[in-house]
């Protein structure tokens, strides 16, 4: 039984949290390349740590070790989310899954496609009359605001100073999960952390309102006070990401990623392919999670010792599994690094068990379904209506990979396709 190749380092001295933090990619790819394996060890967060960055081994760790390990980010995050689904352990974690199924997935959401085509018409309808549109900045609206009208009850034309409100507050709750990994390092009482405990309270007090006012019968707000969770703060701290800045950027990435991957500079025949066929659009749209999911993964600390893919994980130990990374395993991925759509036409449904955008086994997010729904239909509806070219030089932009992996500082030029049926199409705001 081998021990994970790798240099721990002493306490505080031998810590790599800056050099991770900085560089992701450089960090875990100069590791593989020296160790010659993709699992290795390190310390972050003054922590022994164990990265995996194989996909076969990331299946493994989230569907059969699950219970032998808890999540990592509780000490770090629990003061700006509090007690939820994101951070609870075994009988409770499956507690909760199920309450948020009844009220959070899609199937549970009334009018969710009505909601959705409104707040598509509303942003993406006149795409081909704006110059050089910012898009990972046009995708955090259309999310923010869809996440406030369908988890919120609330929409930004009848009530646009609370919407503000709201979107300022998780901006400044944010900037304080972005903080976090200095903060731990220092102290978590650091301004831009305090006042994101404050906008949290703040939040919280505003979602509480929201409750009170149950709105019709059916909505989800009534359908949430009527779900079971045991009391009323453990509703509201679950209503609480939903309102956040976490789960529209998560949006915006994977749309301005997939905006990004089948731009016309060079791609055209992507566009016009997607255009055509529902399911190469599918394997588009699952080629930009393999590549660019918008979490780079997940952290656990282990409580149990147990072998991974023949390496020994010892109990006390952190483990970072980090998907961007498996998702370019070329022992599962034939030509990782390329952007290549018809990889998907073969054992499809085998494949989509070794992508991790989402996670995977039971502790898998809730919103998957109705993620990739919301993703699928977005992008349906810009390729159907549109071609569109990136700014000089954009073609294959930077990221940012921490907290939120996207695109940075890229525009695009949108031209309007006119297609039969298309104007009666937008005068109703459906496809």
């Amino acid at each position: 039984m081998a021990t994970p190749k790798g240099y721990i380092g002493y306490p505080i001295v031998g810590d790599s949290s800056l050099e991770f933090y900085r560089d992701v990619p450089l960090y875990l790819q100069s590791r593989i390349q020296e160790h010659g394996t993709r699992i290795f060890q390190g310390r972050i967060l003054n922590k022994p740590t164990v990265f995996v960055c194989s996909a076969s081994a990331v299946r493994e760790l989230l569907t059969e070790h699950h219970t032998k390990m808890k999540l990592g980010y509780k000490a770090i995050l629990h003061n700006l989310y509090g007690d939820n689904i994101m951070f609870e352990e075994a009988g409770e974690a499956d507690r909760l899954h199920a309450l948020m199924h009844h009220v959070f997935v899609q199937s549970s959401l009334p009018r969710f496609q009505q909601i959705l085509q409104k707040y598509i018409h509303r942003h993406f309808s006149d795409l081909h009359s704006r110059a050089d549109v910012e898009v990972y900045a046009l995708f955090k609206q259309f999310a923010t605001e869809l996440m406030l009208a369908l988890f919120f009850d609330l929409d930004v034309e009848d009530s646009p100073d609370l919407v503000r409100e709201v979107t300022s507050l998780a901006t400044t709750h944010w900037h304080g999960v972005i903080s976090v990994p200095l903060s731990f390092k220092v102290s978590y009482w650091s301004s831009s952390y305090k006042r994101a405990v404050e906008a949290k309270e703040r939040l919280l007090e505003l979602v509480r309102e929201q409750l009170a006012r149950r709105g019709p019968e059916g909505s989800f707000m009534d359908r949430a006070n009527r779900a079971g969770f045991k009391d009323q703060a453990e509703l509201e701290q679950h209503i609480l990401p939903f309102v956040s800045a976490l789960v529209p950027k998560a949006i915006a990435s994977i749309l301005a990623s997939f905006v990004q991957a089948v731009s016309s500079n060079g791609q055209e025949c992507l566009q016009e392919r997607a255009r055509e066929d529902c399911e190469f659009l599918n394997w588009c749209l699952l080629e930009t999670e393999r590549l660019w999911p918008p979490v780079i993964g997940g952290r656990r600390l282990v409580t149990k010792d147990f072998v991974l893919d023949g390496y020994k994980i010892p109990k006390g130990y952190g483990i970072i599994y980090v998907s961007s990374m498996a998702h370019r395993d070329p022992q599962d991925f034939t030509n990782p690094d390329s952007y290549d759509p018809h990889r998907w036409a073969v054992n499809l449904e085998e494949q989509k068990k070794l992508l991790f955008c989402y996670g995977a086994g039971p502790r898998c997010c809730v919103g998957t379904s109705l993620m990739r729904t919301l993703v699928q239909t977005v992008s349906e509806y810009i390729v159907q209506r549109y071609s569109w070219t990136l700014g000089p030089s954009q073609e294959t932009p930077d990221y940012k990979w921490l907290p939120i992996a996207r695109p940075k500082e890229m525009s695009a030029t949108f031209s309007r396709i006119h297609q039969s049926g298309s104007s009666s199409d937008d005068a109703n705001g459906s496809r």
